[in-house]
């Protein structure tokens, strides 16, 4: 048999296992603590309920407490460090008054070239030539002087950046010195040699730029192969060779010859300036050939190793004006 579930005011609750049990008077069985017998349904005795015993509150556990470690010691004073800013990273370049300087020079060149071979082929009248080779001598002369004062302004300054790298150099040296003798604390030894370093950097950069303008200014035919400078040399060489003939035969006064044969000259020098070292190693190498033609006929070579040779001599005659 089931009995009912027992309410419980603390709770709020039905519960079995808090369900109280009284004898019945009249037929004497264990019956629930309700006010009538279940069974015979006599009045029961009512009973006092037991002294209610409060649960004592839920036992909270303490967090379990990690392992005390024990603190580390204090880490050494690092040595200074020096912050050093980084290089810039534009590459040298040849500035855009350099660049146009060359090019006039050299497109002047060209024209005096090509006026010396009209006059030799006598495409031109003597009137107009001169008034020609006159202008363009001058103008030419006037760009070459130019280049002459922009090279010695370049190399003034940099002498005086060379100057100043050497001082940056020592004063860097100082600072170290002192700073290691304690006269100079870390942090005024850091911020002065980053400011010499940074200075140094910026200022190697600007002798990368110096040098290479110089480098094209003293080659004011840089545009042009050594193979092209040749060709030019030629031309002009043999031009120079006709005048003489042209004056022979009247159709050059010895008057304008001897008004521009100085000029011509000196652009000669010019460019035998430039490429005299690879004419000398051609000369050197045709002679060399010219040996081996002496010792194939003579017989002291076979024709299989007289052509070996031979282009090998040759090649290297190609490799010089590439």
């Amino acid at each position: 048999m089931l009995y009912p579930y027992y309410y419980s005011k603390g709770t709020g609750l039905y519960s079995r296992e808090e369900e109280r049990r009284v004898t019945c008077p009249n037929c004497g069985k264990l019956v629930p603590a309700m006010v009538y017998c279940i069974y015979c349904g006599a009045k029961l005795p009512r009973i006092t309920p037991p002294e209610k015993v409060e649960a004592p509150p839920p036992r909270t556990q303490m967090p379990t407490q990690p392992p005390r470690i024990p603190p580390l010691p204090p880490p050494s004073t690092p040595p200074p460090t020096v912050r050093i800013s980084p290089p810039p990273t534009a590459q040298p370049a040849v500035k855009n008054e350099i660049l146009d300087l060359i090019s006039n020079i050299t497109g002047f060149y060209d024209r005096k070239v090509s006026l010396l071979n009209l006059i030799k082929s006598e495409e031109i009248s003597e009137k107009v030539f001169l008034k020609l080779y006159d202008e363009y001598t001058e103008k030419l002369n006037d760009l070459q002087n130019l280049r002459t004062r922009k090279t010695d302004e370049l190399k003034r300054d940099l002498d005086g950046k060379m100057r100043r790298l050497e001082d940056i150099k020592a004063a860097m040296e100082e600072l170290e010195v002192r700073h290691k003798i304690n006269e100079v604390d870390d942090q005024r030894f850091n911020e002065r040699m980053n400011v010499l370093k940074t200075e140094g950097n910026q200022i190697q950069t600007l002798v990368k730029d110096l040098k290479i303008n110089l480098e094209q200014l003293e080659k004011p035919l840089a545009g042009k192969t050594p193979r092209d400078i040749l060709n030019l040399d030629v031309k002009a060489r043999s031009s120079y060779e006709a005048l003489g003939k042209l004056v022979e035969e009247g159709k050059l006064t010895n008057e304008a010859l001897n008004k521009i044969k100085p000029d011509i000259e000196k652009m000669l020098d010019f460019f035998d300036s430039i490429i005299k070292d690879r004419k000398e190693k051609e000369k050197n190498l045709r002679e060399q050939l010219e040996t081996l033609q002496t010792r194939y006929r003579l017989s002291e070579i076979s024709i299989e190793e007289f052509e070996k040779r031979k282009r090998g001599v040759q090649e290297e005659i190609d490799k010089i004006w590439e």
